[in-house]
């Protein structure tokens, strides 16, 4: 039974146009990654007690960008057709380890220190 249907002469079918992964998605992402370096910077020169929100934004920022890498990466090399089974596995737990990642450092940044303050604590310690 071969992998692929058809032969190597028939035409290779496009996927239909989509808005969440076409350049949009890809704006995003630069969007993304170029603005946490002003969240970074910013986050480690003020007090994160006066602007627990910046802390908030920083946490959400680091979870989503690690989702968006980790998740292109299963795309490349767990692709559904050579992995339908692994590949799904991957994906939902990711899924899974965003959202646990997600209610964690909210967790943390509303009942403990916050991210900043802990590494902030654990770089002088």
């Amino acid at each position: 039974a071969a992998i692929l249907k058809g032969s190597v002469n028939e035409p290779t079918t496009y996927p239909t146009p989509n808005k969440s992964h076409g350049s949009y998605h890809w704006s995003f992402e630069r969007l993304l990654s170029a603005s946490l370096v002003p969240l970074t910077t910013s986050s480690f020169l003020l007090s994160t007690t006066a602007y627990p929100a910046l802390d908030g934004m920083l946490g959400l920022a680091l979870v989503v960008h690690s989702h968006i890498g980790f998740d292109a990466c299963f795309e490349d090399y767990l692709h559904p057709r050579k992995f339908p089974v692994l590949g799904n596995i991957a994906k939902w737990g990711l899924r899974a380890a965003t959202t646990g990642a997600l209610v964690g450092i909210y967790a943390f940044n509303t009942n403990d220190i916050g991210l900043t303050e802990l590494v902030k604590r654990a770089w002088v310690a």
